[in-house]
């Protein structure tokens, strides 16, 4: 089950990186703030995932894959971010 918390790393990436700035652009940001905000979210976004690990890691929850409400998370928060543009 660790594996399947590690899957879920690349697509708190992929989510920041790429997501990040379709999602600034169209909502109007010029591009030094749109690279700012896709900076900020990614390192929110991986700060959050660490900290899931270690606590699942300290809690001994090996078996349930946690890693993956971070981009799960994102996801919802932008699907209601989106809503309000």
């Amino acid at each position: 089950m660790e594996e399947l918390n590690f899957i879920s790393l690349p697509l708190v990436l992929l989510l920041s990186l790429v997501g990040g700035p379709l999602l600034l652009r169209r909502a109007g940001y010029p591009a030094g703030k749109t690279v700012f905000g896709t900076l900020t979210a990614l390192v929110v976004l991986l700060g959050a995932w660490a900290m899931i690990s270690n606590i699942q890691q300290h809690a001994g929850l090996q078996a349930v894959p946690l890693g993956w409400l971070v981009p799960l998370g994102a996801l919802y928060a932008v699907w209601r971010w989106r809503d309000r543009l």
